[in-house]
């Protein structure tokens, strides 16, 4: 075999080029690395069927959207219709945008049934188009024009052709109004005023303007804005004063006074958060980056100290669940839990009643196996802690070595969202292109309900819709894969080349960019359409599951099955993205198509489970605790800039806040976790295949080869150009036949 090996290895030497192993032509030896990833010239492009397949599929889309945007009619989300099907905004009443309903409870009422059938697109309102939306100061309680100001005319009255649709000739309106999507919406109208007076020091000892009416105090003076925060931190008692109006309908019924009550907090909480959008803004966008960024740095140097307080904090967490859970199963009697009155109460879930201490008791059990399974895994898998600990730290360097790795999922997430708005844009299309054929729902006839489920023509672009959707979760999924396997290529070129300058590209998220795009754009649209399909049918059975909703009251059996179904598909899920994740690492390391790459994984997931397990448990839980730590941080600082400026809703702005950065910091813990898997992938294969010549030290020494490096496991240094490099280890042989 060895001689073997030694004649394969001269007959390349003697002809000067090889086989790709996948590429299927003869390529020039130049440069080409028998360690790390590989390079251009040893790839060939994987999985072409599937990239042909996502190309054919989306010429499909680009045909749908062709014939949808043609039938269909965006004017309908856009503009609403009268009660006699006349589109608002276009035609005769162009110069009529708005629709109002000025009875919209008492139709969401009579057609109630409608909303029980999960049917809402069936349901029509009683509306009429209008100029605009009745403005809060039309309505203003002092106003003695009010009457004129909110009179709507019916303009279809007609003395001679009146129905009983017609309903009246005039309507009042006496509620402010806020347009959605040209739909005039009626809510609670609410006035609230709340001012500041400092009491001491008086306004004479500051030298300041005194404030003789509202404050109920001659001596007293405003706390203004036009004052500097340092002059106002000055006041020593501090009085607020706030005044609140409310004006609503006397006679609206509880459903209406729901809808405007929810439609006036709506409003009252975009106000706040438009008054303060600029630390908004800063605190989620740039704090949070920068927040991030210097959070994995920090995680990287106290690796150590940061997993084995999270092992400890997992630890007391379940071995609190373990104690509570045995303390209300009353396997023991306690003075301070009342175990009689707890076994007379009940717990009832899905159509099974189940008394609370055997809930508790089952519970109980669960929690400690999984107890017992932590604890001893942590004992026995020391030195898979040890090595994660290393892969961390190692992350940790990368991040700072390569920062615009995250530019990568900022690009991914931008892409993304265009994609989802041409999802909603395209889907609005979809959902007009059929032709309505009726306009109102007449309660004068008996069989109102029946003619308006005949007339649904919804039914004929369900299939238009799912088309839609996959294609839209398939591109969605193909741009994150396309990130991660670049992430994975840029952090492999790292690992193995960092002490080589001839090896090292100049730019490596660039060029593992350009290696994605060129060679492995197939294997990615292979993992991505598995993603999406599991993706659809849990959409799918979430659609079952809201439709079959009284069905599933009277048979327990059929829910319970729906339910493990549902879970059974996100467990896959999961599953998908797991395995896709490692074999995106495999191919932008050895160029191996999606096929080859998942076996690839499966191989390292039954070589070195435990290690899996370590470092995916050690992943969720720097995951959890960064999605913790870094927006809270950031709702802080939100709330004390807004409070310290004193604009109103400090509280709404900082959960604001702390959305838009939980937002940022997925992105970066997802970074994180792909660099984490990369390093893991590569660290094990460079041991197991070059004695870790590549790896670094810590990791080196985690492995236990402290101490031990000679010359044969070292890093590759460049190649001299006038004597040829000791050939390395060949873990690839290429067959091929020369004559």
């Amino acid at each position: 075999a060895v001689a073997r090996t030694a004649e394969l290895g001269a007959l390349k030497d003697t002809m000067g080029f090889s086989f790709s192993k996948v590429g299927g032509g003869p390529k020039k030896e130049e440069g080409a690395a028998t360690e790390g990833p590989r390079a251009a010239n040893e790839r060939g492009c994987t999985d072409i069927l599937c990239l042909l397949t996502f190309v054919l599929y989306w010429i499909g889309m680009l045909i749908i959207m062709s014939v949808s945007v043609r039938y269909g009619d965006i004017n309908a989300i856009k503009y609403g219709k009268d009660y006699r099907g006349n589109r608002c905004g276009v035609g005769d009443f162009v110069n009529m945008s708005k629709t109002f309903y000025p009875r919209i409870d008492l139709d969401l009422f009579e057609q109630k049934q409608f909303l029980i059938d999960r049917k809402p697109w069936l349901v029509r309102l009683y509306g009429l188009c209008t100029p605009h939306c009745v403005d809060p100061s039309s309505v203003d309680i002092k106003n003695a024009q009010i009457e004129d100001a909110v009179k709507r005319a019916n303009y279809n009255w007609n003395d001679q052709s009146t129905t009983i649709q017609d309903r009246a000739v005039d309507w009042y309106t006496i509620l402010p109004e806020i347009s959605i999507l040209n739909r005039c919406m009626p809510y609670t109208n609410e006035d609230q005023e709340i001012r500041s007076y400092c009491y001491r020091p008086t306004c004479n000892e500051m030298g300041v303007e005194c404030a003789l009416e509202g404050s109920g105090d001659g001596d007293s003076w405003e706390l203004l804005q036009k004052y500097t925060q340092a002059f106002r931190d000055k006041c020593i008692v501090k009085k607020t004063i706030s005044a609140g109006n409310e004006f609503e309908n006397y006679h609206a019924s509880y459903l209406q006074t729901y809808v405007t009550g929810q439609l006036g907090g709506f409003i009252s909480f975009m106000e706040s958060i438009n008054e303060s959008r600029t630390e908004i803004a800063v605190t989620s966008l740039l704090f949070c980056s920068v927040i991030c960024f210097i959070w994995l740095l920090l995680v990287g140097r106290f690796a150590k100290v940061v997993v084995y307080t999270m092992i400890f904090a997992m630890f007391a967490l379940l071995l609190s669940i373990v104690g509570l859970t045995f303390t209300y199963s009353c396997f023991i009697d306690t003075s301070s839990y009342d175990c009689a009155a707890a076994a007379a109460k009940t717990t009832t879930y899905a159509g099974v009643t189940l008394e609370n201490t055997n809930v508790y008791r089952g519970a109980f059990f669960v929690s400690t196996i999984i107890f017992i399974i932590f604890l001893l895994s942590m004992i026995y898998l020391k030195k898979a802690i040890t090595t994660c600990v290393a892969i961390v730290r190692e992350a940790s360097v990368v991040v700072g070595a390569m920062p615009t790795l995250f530019a990568l999922p900022i690009i991914s997430t931008s892409v993304s969202v265009c994609f989802f708005l041409y999802f909603l844009y395209i889907g609005a299309y979809i959902a007009t292109s059929y032709e309505e054929t009726y306009a109102y729902f007449d309660t004068t006839s008996v069989s109102a309900y029946t003619n308006a489920v005949n007339a649904d023509g919804t039914r004929g672009m369900y299939f238009l819709m799912i088309y839609h959707l996959l294609g839209s979760l398939w591109a969605l999924s193909f741009i994150v894969g396309v990130s991660s396997l670049t992430i994975a290529g840029a952090v492999a070129s790292w690992f193995f080349f960092r002490d080589n300058k001839e090896r090292y590209p100049k730019m490596p998220v660039v060029s593992s960019a350009y290696t994605t795009c060129r060679f492995h754009l197939g294997t990615v649209a292979f993992g991505s359409l598995l993603v999406a399909l599991c993706q659809l049918l849990r959409i799918i059975l979430e659609w079952v599951d809201q439709q079959t909703r009284s069905l599933q009251q009277g048979n327990v059996f059929a829910r319970m099955t729906l339910k493990c179904v549902k879970c059974c598909m996100w467990c896959l899920e999961k599953f998908l993205k797991f395995i896709t994740g490692y074999a995106y690492i495999y191919t932008a390391i050895e160029g191996m198509s999606f096929c080859t790459a998942a076996k690839s994984t499966f191989v390292l997931i039954m070589k070195y489970p435990a290690q899996v397990y370590i470092n995916h448990l050690v992943q969720m839980m720097l995951k959890l605790l960064m999605s913790v730590t870094v927006p809270f941080a950031c709702g802080l600082i939100c709330y004390f800039w807004v409070e310290g400026g004193n604009k109103p809703d400090g509280m709404y702005c900082a959960v604001i806040a702390i959305g838009c950065s939980f937002f940022i910091t997925r992105l970066f813990a997802t970074v994180y976790e792909v660099v984490i898997e990369s390093v893991f992938v590569c660290s094990f294969r460079d041991r197991d295949a070059y004695g870790a010549r590549h790896t670094p030290a810590s990791i080196r020494k985690a492995f236990g080869l402290d101490g031990k490096v000679t010359e044969e496991n070292e890093p590759l240094k460049p190649a001299s150009s006038t004597a040829k490099a000791a050939p390395a280890p060949i873990t690839r042989v290429n067959t091929f036949v020369a004559t």
